[in-house]
């Protein structure tokens, strides 16, 4: 199969047109849909659904883009390895990392990365609104190569390299009820009549504390909903409701009382995680083997990131 027609149908799929995608390859339109032509005629299959207006994949299309993405991949990954023998690495690293609760050794494993290879960018992306389920998304459709996730069990069909576990605990304002109580803890039962301040449903702090709640047989009542750690706690803060966070945020937030939660305190990992079965490129695998050989899973060792 040849190479370029699937660097034009992952242009056309990422672009949604023909035109756009022949700008982006710098190449005339009609090239573009002869190659497409070509590749459905070798497949036996058509890709692309056309109309006047846009260009949506067929049911084929959809199964062929993951596919082409890890071929282009592969490829790529070989002309940097064969190009860059003798010269030192160079390229991109494309690294899914969380808001404030990406482990500090991660930080720490990208300094010594830019030390060994100066000439290679990094690209740090933060989640969408989805937290884990996006950054997942970005490496099977090879947008990452690697991402920093929140997780509490196996990620069928990815690797994981293990890099802190954590504990939920609740934060509440210095002035609420419990902060006055003398309580160290607080079972989820008596939480019955708060409102909560939490992150979107696929973040793993959540993940953590509906599962918890599921086990109990108990619901709550969420009132705010947001993606950013900080901006959470500053709600806390001015009473609009209570939060579930990380044990390892407290210090990061002395002016908060915290409280654990009683019975099996709601847990997650966060692991770095690759696709399972698709070769990194030469770059990412340099960082991960710094990543492997530098960071010790931990407990409690996210911080801001």
């Amino acid at each position: 199969m040849d190479i370029r027609k699937l660097e034009v149908f992952v242009a056309v799929a990422e672009e949604g047109g023909f035109t756009r995608a022949a700008e982006r390859l710098r190449t005339a339109q009609s090239g573009v849909s002869t190659a497409i032509r070509a590749l459905e005629r070798e497949l036996g299959a058509t890709l692309l659904d056309r109309t006047t207006q846009h260009v949506e994949l067929t049911e084929a299309g959809r199964a062929l883009l993951p596919e082409a993405l890890g071929i282009l991949a592969a490829v790529e990954a070989a002309r940097e390895t064969v190009t860059q023998v003798g010269q030192g690495l160079r390229g991109r690293l494309r690294l899914g990392i969380l808001y404030g609760l990406t482990p500090s050794g991660v930080r720490e494993a990208l300094a010594t990365f830019r030390a060994d290879l100066p000439g290679v960018e990094i690209w740090l992306t933060a989640p969408g609104p989805r937290g884990t389920l996006d950054h997942l998304d970005s490496l099977r459709d090879g947008a990452l190569d690697l991402a920093v996730v929140l997780t509490q069990g196996p990620l069928p069909g990815f690797d994981q390299q293990v890099l802190a576990t954590d504990e939920v605990v609740l934060a509440c304002p210095a002035d609420h009820r419990l902060a006055f109580s003398g309580r160290e803890s607080v079972d989820l039962a008596d939480l019955a009549d708060e409102a909560f301040i939490e992150f979107p449903p696929g973040w793993g702090v959540r993940s953590a504390v509906d599962r918890a709640y599921v086990a109990a047989g108990l619901t709550r009542r969420t009132t705010v909903q947001m993606n950013d750690l900080a901006t959470i706690l500053d709600l806390v803060r001015l009473g609009l409701g209570l939060a579930f966070m990380p044990r390892s945020i407290i210090e990061q937030a002395d002016d908060l009382r915290f409280l654990e939660l009683g019975g099996q305190p709601p847990s997650y990992r966060i692991v770095i995680a690759t696709v399972a079965g698709r070769p990194l490129g030469p770059v990412a695998r340099h960082f991960l083997r710094i990543a492997r050989s530098t960071l010790t899973p931990s407990t409690g060792a996210a911080s801001r990131g």
